[in-house]
């Protein structure tokens, strides 16, 4: 055998070189067809001139923004319903605020982009403590009276993640619907636990979103994550921002111990409730068949008791991809006098570049605050590699380091606001499902700016003459990281 081998191997050889001449020049139409953002596209473009083979089984396993036929169908199908009957309530109870006004031009933008309207009359409470958010949402959990939904990136097994399901468990022996949904990859620890089957035992119904193995991955995207953080209970109490349930601390690695995870999360009541609620149902019809007996119970009547105006935008792949990245632009482009903003991960694609840039260079003030150490060292890099740009035009750039820094959070003009699970990065903008409040309320929008300048006060600036002098293989291999800017 060996023999014939040997004597077959040329034909063998050049073979396999045109079948993968072959697939590599399919693959780059491809690309190009689908007209995808430059970057993207020339990122791959480079991908399949320099890495035989390998390129196009990168791309089989993470190129494009597949979903599944079935999914998407079953998504479209099951979910039109329900956003029918909660944009006639919206409508009915007269709930969204008038057209005139300088917000009007951003909520214009944001209903079209997400589909869901800007509601007035909620009350929102920051909570910028695990322990508190945790043991808010547990009381919330042992209060509820008709239904509870959870959905999480991610959900461990540890002390926290015991509490909330112990409540969600004894809620379900009360007689509470309970629907709990969790990332098939940030809770996998959950998924193969005892937890998740004592949960499932106790009545509660747990669902893995986007399941992750070798199968899917030959038909969808496997890196494609569910990172929302959101719970619902009963309509009208809501959850979203950064938080997961999990006790967990960073552990030391490169460039030294990272600390504790800082985050943020929103407790609201009122009629943004909702829309948090459909992204929920929608979330839920992708990966479970259970057909809603009790929708419109769903969306119990909402009081409107509350100051602040808030717009709620899900996003991530299938119908409406860049609804965040959209309305994170349009609050850039509508700054006058300040943005702040702090999140843990910054890898901008051109379009956000551009619009801090051009705030910058019209005299807006703008600071940015990002973790001294991240847990991804590759987005790490590539992030570093904006500053210099960033600060010639007179943006300030922060690095926190005392734990790491995970509020996703931007102010503007103390008077804007938004927060939520989309870091301000391509894979948030574009690839992962994704939470935001955009709010307009100078209450809450001063308490999220204090809670950023305390993050300030925790951080170093960086000086564009410091920067500049870093050795020039640390520039090297930012720049070599910026390269990958697209997939990460």
């Amino acid at each position: 055998m060996l023999e014939t081998l040997r004597q077959h191997w040329p034909t063998i050889g050049w073979s396999l070189f045109a079948i993968d001449v072959a697939v590599r020049l399919f693959l780059s139409v491809r690309v190009i067809y689908k007209r995808a953002p430059v970057a993207d596209t020339m990122t791959w473009l480079l991908l399949f001139f320099l890495l035989p083979i390998l390129s196009w089984v990168l791309y089989a396993f993470i190129g494009g923004n597949r979903l599944g036929s079935r999914r998407i169908k079953r998504y479209e199908f099951l979910t039109r319903p329900i956003e029918e009957r909660a944009a006639q309530i919206w409508h009915q109870s007269g709930l969204q605020p008038d057209n005139g006004g300088e917000f009007s031009h951003l909520a214009a933008l944001a209903t079209n982009v997400s589909g869901f309207p800007t509601l007035r009359g909620n009350t929102l409470e920051l909570i910028a403590h695990a322990d508190k958010f945790l043991g808010s949402l547990a009381q919330d959990i042992d209060n509820a009276t008709h239904h509870i939904h959870l959905c999480y990136y991610i959900f461990d097994p540890d002390v926290k993640g015991e509490l909330i399901a112990s409540a969600v468990i004894r809620a379900a022996q009360r007689g509470v619907t309970c629907r709990v949904l969790v990332d098939s990859v940030g809770s996998s620890s959950l998924l193969k636990s005892d937890l998740w089957g004592k949960m499932q035992r106790a009545g509660v119904k747990c669902t893995e979103a986007l399941p992750a193995n070798l199968w899917r991955a030959l038909l969808e995207r496997v890196d494609l994550r569910n990172h929302r953080k959101v719970a619902v209970i009963d309509g009208r109490i809501a959850y979203c921002g950064g938080q997961n349930v999990t006790a967990m601390n960073f552990k030391s690695g490169i460039g030294g111990s990272r600390g504790p995870w800082i985050d943020a999360t929103v407790r609201m009541t009122g009629p943004a409730v909702q829309p948090l609620q459909i992204s929920f149902l929608r979330d839920w019809a992708m990966d479970n068949d259970e057909k809603l007996q009790d929708a419109a119970a769903l969306f119990p009547k909402v009081t409107t008791n509350g100051a602040s105006v808030v717009h709620v935008i899900p996003s991530g792949p299938g119908p409406r991809p860049d609804a965040i990245h959209q309305a994170f632009l349009a609050m850039l482009f509508a700054a006058r006098r300040e943005i702040i903003m702090t999140t843990p991960y910054f890898v901008p694609d051109d379009a956000t570049k551009t619009a801090i840039l051009n705030a910058a260079l019209r005299g807006v003030d703008i600071t940015l605050n990002v973790p001294r150490v991240a847990d991804t060292t590759l987005v790490g890099a590539a992030g570093r590699s904006y500053f210099e740009e960033l600060l010639e035009a007179g943006v300030k750039v922060y690095r926190h380091g005392h734990g790491l820094l995970h509020v996703k959070a931007m102010t503007v003009d103390q008077r804007f606001s938004m927060i939520g699970s989309a870091n301000f990065d391509v894979r948030s903008f574009w690839l992962n499902f994704e939470s935001t409040l955009f709010v307009h309320d100078e209450d809450f929008t001063d308490q999220l700016r204090r809670l950023q300048q305390g993050f300030l006060g925790e951080s170093r600036q960086i000086s564009l003459e410091s920067w500049k002098s870093r050795g020039h293989l640390a520039r090297f291999a930012d720049n070599v990281a910026r390269l990958f800017g697209p997939l990460l």
